[in-house]
Protein backbone atom coordinates (compact mmCIF):
# COMPACT_ATOMS: atom_id res chain seq x y z
CA UNK A 1 0.00 0.00 0.00
CA UNK A 2 1.49 3.58 -0.75
CA UNK A 3 1.28 6.81 0.62
CA UNK A 4 -2.22 7.47 -1.26
CA UNK A 5 -3.53 4.78 0.30
CA UNK A 6 -4.63 2.41 -2.53
CA UNK A 7 -2.90 -1.15 -2.64
CA UNK A 8 -0.77 -0.95 -6.19
CA UNK A 9 0.42 -3.46 -8.81
CA UNK A 10 3.80 -4.83 -8.19
CA UNK A 11 4.07 -4.78 -12.45
CA UNK A 12 3.00 -1.49 -13.48
CA UNK A 13 1.78 0.08 -10.08
CA UNK A 14 -1.77 0.64 -11.03
CA UNK A 15 -4.60 0.56 -8.18
CA UNK A 16 -5.99 -2.77 -7.45
CA UNK A 17 -9.81 -3.09 -7.47
CA UNK A 18 -11.69 -4.92 -4.91
CA UNK A 19 -11.91 -8.01 -6.88
CA UNK A 20 -8.15 -7.67 -8.27
CA UNK A 21 -7.25 -7.65 -4.10
CA UNK A 22 -9.59 -10.75 -3.20
CA UNK A 23 -8.14 -12.58 -6.78
CA UNK A 24 -4.84 -12.15 -5.49
CA UNK A 25 -6.09 -13.38 -1.74
CA UNK A 26 -7.06 -16.95 -3.52
CA UNK A 27 -3.93 -17.07 -5.59
CA UNK A 28 -1.63 -16.48 -2.30
CA UNK A 29 -3.26 -20.51 -1.55
CA UNK A 30 -1.50 -21.27 -5.13
CA UNK A 31 1.93 -19.57 -4.29
CA UNK A 32 1.65 -16.01 -5.88
CA UNK A 33 3.54 -13.83 -3.71
CA UNK A 34 3.41 -10.05 -5.79
CA UNK A 35 0.05 -7.75 -5.98
CA UNK A 36 -0.96 -7.61 -10.13
CA UNK A 37 -3.53 -6.39 -11.80
CA UNK A 38 -5.87 -8.16 -13.85
CA UNK A 39 -3.73 -6.97 -17.16
CA UNK A 40 -0.57 -7.97 -15.63
CA UNK A 41 -1.71 -11.17 -14.50
CA UNK A 42 -2.60 -12.06 -17.57
CA UNK A 43 0.77 -11.10 -19.50
CA UNK A 44 2.53 -13.40 -16.62
CA UNK A 45 0.41 -15.94 -18.09
CA UNK A 46 1.37 -15.07 -21.66
CA UNK A 47 -3.07 -14.96 -22.67
CA UNK A 48 -5.17 -11.79 -23.40
CA UNK A 49 -7.67 -10.71 -20.56
CA UNK A 50 -10.48 -12.68 -21.58
CA UNK A 51 -8.55 -16.02 -21.52
CA UNK A 52 -7.47 -15.49 -18.07
CA UNK A 53 -11.16 -14.35 -17.27
CA UNK A 54 -11.97 -17.91 -18.26
CA UNK A 55 -8.95 -19.61 -16.37
CA UNK A 56 -10.18 -17.34 -12.94
CA UNK A 57 -13.37 -18.98 -13.02
CA UNK A 58 -12.41 -22.47 -13.84
CA UNK A 59 -10.60 -22.13 -10.12
CA UNK A 60 -13.86 -20.95 -9.03
CA UNK A 61 -12.73 -18.27 -6.64
CA UNK A 62 -15.69 -17.18 -5.31
CA UNK A 63 -14.31 -14.33 -3.29
CA UNK A 64 -13.82 -12.24 -5.84
CA UNK A 65 -16.81 -10.82 -7.19
CA UNK A 66 -15.85 -10.34 -10.80
CA UNK A 67 -17.52 -14.02 -10.61
CA UNK A 68 -20.43 -13.81 -8.33
CA UNK A 69 -23.74 -13.42 -10.53
CA UNK A 70 -25.55 -11.75 -7.47
CA UNK A 71 -23.54 -8.61 -7.16
CA UNK A 72 -25.92 -5.76 -6.92
CA UNK A 73 -24.53 -3.49 -9.93
CA UNK A 74 -23.31 0.08 -9.78
CA UNK A 75 -22.50 2.03 -12.56
CA UNK A 76 -19.59 4.88 -13.52
CA UNK A 77 -20.91 7.30 -16.58
CA UNK A 78 -18.09 8.24 -18.59
CA UNK A 79 -18.17 11.57 -20.71
CA UNK A 80 -14.93 10.95 -23.03
CA UNK A 81 -13.18 13.67 -24.79
CA UNK A 82 -10.18 14.97 -26.19
CA UNK A 83 -8.98 17.17 -23.33
CA UNK A 84 -11.58 16.89 -20.61
CA UNK A 85 -13.85 13.82 -19.73
CA UNK A 86 -16.27 13.58 -17.41
CA UNK A 87 -17.59 11.43 -14.52
CA UNK A 88 -20.44 10.36 -12.62
CA UNK A 89 -21.89 7.58 -10.72
CA UNK A 90 -25.24 5.98 -10.08
CA UNK A 91 -26.62 6.02 -6.46
CA UNK A 92 -27.39 2.38 -4.63
CA UNK A 93 -30.42 2.42 -5.98
CA UNK A 94 -29.30 2.88 -9.32
CA UNK A 95 -32.05 5.30 -10.41
CA UNK A 96 -30.37 8.81 -9.92
CA UNK A 97 -27.12 9.82 -11.69
CA UNK A 98 -24.63 12.23 -10.14
CA UNK A 99 -22.33 13.98 -11.70
CA UNK A 100 -18.64 13.55 -9.60
CA UNK A 101 -15.98 14.65 -11.31
CA UNK A 102 -14.08 15.86 -14.86
CA UNK A 103 -10.72 14.32 -15.35
CA UNK A 104 -8.10 16.37 -17.56
CA UNK A 105 -5.73 14.26 -19.14
CA UNK A 106 -5.00 13.49 -23.15
CA UNK A 107 -2.84 10.22 -22.67
CA UNK A 108 -5.52 7.44 -23.00
CA UNK A 109 -3.68 5.04 -20.85
CA UNK A 110 -3.46 7.23 -18.30
CA UNK A 111 -7.09 8.60 -18.13
CA UNK A 112 -8.13 5.16 -18.06
CA UNK A 113 -6.26 4.56 -14.68
CA UNK A 114 -7.52 8.15 -13.52
CA UNK A 115 -11.07 6.48 -14.12
CA UNK A 116 -9.91 2.68 -12.50
CA UNK A 117 -9.58 5.08 -9.33
CA UNK A 118 -13.06 6.22 -9.37
CA UNK A 119 -14.15 2.51 -10.37
CA UNK A 120 -12.19 1.46 -6.92
CA UNK A 121 -13.65 4.20 -4.87
CA UNK A 122 -17.66 3.82 -5.69
CA UNK A 123 -17.15 -0.48 -5.88
CA UNK A 124 -18.50 0.01 -9.44
CA UNK A 125 -19.82 -2.78 -11.59
CA UNK A 126 -19.97 -1.52 -15.45
CA UNK A 127 -18.69 1.42 -17.08
CA UNK A 128 -21.45 3.65 -18.90
CA UNK A 129 -19.31 5.19 -22.21
CA UNK A 130 -20.76 7.96 -24.09
CA UNK A 131 -20.80 6.62 -28.07
CA UNK A 132 -21.05 9.78 -30.29
CA UNK A 133 -22.19 8.43 -33.11
CA UNK A 134 -22.94 10.73 -36.06
CA UNK A 135 -26.52 12.07 -36.13
CA UNK A 136 -27.81 9.01 -38.65
CA UNK A 137 -26.71 6.68 -36.34
CA UNK A 138 -23.70 5.93 -38.36
CA UNK A 139 -19.88 5.63 -36.71
CA UNK A 140 -17.45 7.99 -37.28
CA UNK A 141 -13.67 8.91 -36.15
CA UNK A 142 -15.13 10.02 -32.52
CA UNK A 143 -17.25 7.06 -32.24
CA UNK A 144 -14.34 4.56 -33.39
CA UNK A 145 -12.09 6.34 -30.52
CA UNK A 146 -14.65 5.76 -28.48
CA UNK A 147 -14.66 1.75 -29.01
CA UNK A 148 -10.71 2.38 -28.81
CA UNK A 149 -11.64 3.75 -25.70
CA UNK A 150 -13.81 1.37 -24.18
CA UNK A 151 -11.73 -1.80 -24.92
CA UNK A 152 -9.13 -0.29 -23.08
CA UNK A 153 -11.29 0.40 -20.01
CA UNK A 154 -12.44 -2.95 -19.99
CA UNK A 155 -8.57 -4.06 -19.88
CA UNK A 156 -7.06 -1.59 -17.27
CA UNK A 157 -10.45 -1.29 -14.52
CA UNK A 158 -11.49 -5.07 -15.28
CA UNK A 159 -15.25 -4.12 -15.89
CA UNK A 160 -17.69 -3.86 -18.35
CA UNK A 161 -18.13 -1.68 -20.46
CA UNK A 162 -21.52 -0.29 -21.70
CA UNK A 163 -21.39 2.15 -25.21
CA UNK A 164 -24.35 3.99 -25.36
CA UNK A 165 -25.54 6.28 -27.87
CA UNK A 166 -24.67 9.99 -26.38
CA UNK A 167 -26.11 12.49 -29.70
CA UNK A 168 -27.12 15.64 -28.19
CA UNK A 169 -25.58 15.11 -24.79
CA UNK A 170 -23.05 18.03 -24.75
CA UNK A 171 -25.88 20.49 -26.11
CA UNK A 172 -28.36 19.25 -23.75
CA UNK A 173 -25.60 19.96 -21.12
CA UNK A 174 -25.03 23.33 -22.37
CA UNK A 175 -28.50 24.47 -22.79
CA UNK A 176 -29.11 23.37 -19.28
CA UNK A 177 -25.92 25.59 -17.93
CA UNK A 178 -27.04 28.71 -20.18
CA UNK A 179 -30.18 28.32 -18.63
CA UNK A 180 -28.88 28.27 -15.20
CA UNK A 181 -26.59 31.44 -16.55
CA UNK A 182 -23.38 29.31 -16.11
CA UNK A 183 -20.47 31.00 -17.76
CA UNK A 184 -17.01 31.51 -18.91
CA UNK A 185 -13.92 28.99 -16.75
CA UNK A 186 -16.48 27.74 -14.12
CA UNK A 187 -19.34 26.55 -17.11
CA UNK A 188 -16.35 24.69 -18.99
CA UNK A 189 -15.55 22.92 -15.89
CA UNK A 190 -19.38 21.79 -15.08
CA UNK A 191 -19.95 20.91 -19.00
CA UNK A 192 -18.51 17.86 -18.64
CA UNK A 193 -19.61 16.22 -15.77
CA UNK A 194 -23.20 17.45 -16.30
CA UNK A 195 -22.93 15.45 -20.21
CA UNK A 196 -21.46 12.53 -18.05
CA UNK A 197 -24.44 12.51 -15.84
CA UNK A 198 -26.88 12.93 -18.60
CA UNK A 199 -25.38 9.94 -20.56
CA UNK A 200 -25.64 7.73 -17.29
CA UNK A 201 -29.14 9.06 -16.07
CA UNK A 202 -30.24 8.18 -19.80
CA UNK A 203 -28.89 4.70 -19.59
CA UNK A 204 -30.41 4.02 -16.00
CA UNK A 205 -33.71 5.49 -17.05
CA UNK A 206 -33.88 2.96 -20.29
CA UNK A 207 -33.04 -0.01 -18.11
CA UNK A 208 -35.92 1.02 -15.71
CA UNK A 209 -38.63 0.71 -18.22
Amino acid sequence: MQNDGYIRCTGCGSALTKDEIALHKKLVNRGATEFLCIRCLASHFSVDVESLYGKIAQFRLTGCTLFEENKKPRYLGVDYGDVRTGIAVSDETNILANGVGCIKEEWAPKLAEKVKEYVISYDITDIVLGDPVNMNGSRGPRSEKAHDFADLLKTVCGVNVILYDERLTTVSAHNYLSEGNVRGKKRKEKVDKLAAEIILQAYLDSISK
